[in-house]
């Protein structure tokens, strides 16, 4: 089965129009062999560069990221809200996508869990984020995501495929979402005591490849093996730093509220 799907263009990421092709492989692909380590987590970093507690937040998440694993715990920074709207030189990171993940939350910072709604809609605040993390790293591992980039220097265009592989049967409203990350920004940022003109902001999101809600994976039954491939083509803005470029894929069960059962990041080049 070949399902053609569209992807919605948005001025910060993209240049060019492109399309997706979700590509069912159930007959060639190999049997399932875990190479992860198990289950993944993503924390949602909700930040603002006017946001004077946003920086000593983020490094508590970077330091329990550390004390887990970075190939088990992803941080993806999202600017969203009322601080992260920028006033003279301060940098907009702000996109679509991040504004509606934030809902109707009027503070920074916040954090998600694996998406999971805890406290506060969708977010919690920092020094509530150990015990979900531990809690999502020792649920089941269900999928499994290989990403794949291929990046042309000359013409900046960032070809992506994402495949995901269920590791077990599995019965919900699956979506995936492709996101594009950039890492180690320098720019002004609110801090206490004033303003840091040279702040290093870490694992920036950029915007998603397929919109804020991704593309169907599958809304009934999936067993053990089923996998799909996502295809991308996107052409890379001429303002981000390619080499400190990541994509961010996740798997997610709409049914539990947006909850994330997987996440994958790799390196753009």
């Amino acid at each position: 089965m070949k399902k053609i799907l569209s992807i919605i263009a948005f001025a910060a990421l993209m240049l060019a129009l492109s399309s997706c092709d979700k590509i069912d492989i159930n007959n060639i692909h190999k049997p399932y062999t875990p190479t992860s380590g198990g289950k993944t987590v993503l924390i949602k970093d909700f930040t603002g560069v006017r946001c004077v507690n946003c920086p000593g937040a983020a490094e508590v998440a970077h330091e329990l990221q550390h004390s887990l694993g970075e190939d088990r715990v992803f941080i993806m920074s999202v600017h969203a809200g009322y601080l992260a709207t920028p006033v003279g030189a301060f940098p907009d990171f702000r996109t679509d996508e991040g504004t509606a993940w934030y809902g109707n939350n009027s503070s920074n910072p916040l954090f998600s869990v694996d998406h999971v709604s805890l406290t506060d809609g969708n977010t919690l605040y920092v020094e509530q984020i150990d015990a979900p993390v531990a809690d999502a790293l020792a649920e089941p591992h269900t999928f499994e995501i290989f990403i794949v980039n291929k990046y042309d220097e000359a013409t900046r265009e960032l070809r992506v495929e994402s495949e995901v592989t269920a590791a077990a049967d599995y019965l919900g409203q699956l979506y995936v979402t492709v996101c594009l990350v950039e890492d180690s920004i320098v720019g002004r940022q609110v801090v206490p005591g004033g303003i840091d003109t040279a702040y290093v902001f870490r694992n920036v999101f950029r915007g998603t490849l397929n919109g804020a809600d991704g593309d169907v994976y599958s809304e009934s039954q999936i067993y053990v093996n089923d996998d799909y491939i996502y295809k991308y083509n996107i052409e890379l803005d001429s303002t981000y730093n390619a080499d400190q470029c990541y994509i961010l894929t996740y798997i997610y069960d709409k049914a539990l509220g947006g909850k994330i059962l997987q996440t994958a990041m790799s390196k753009v080049k």
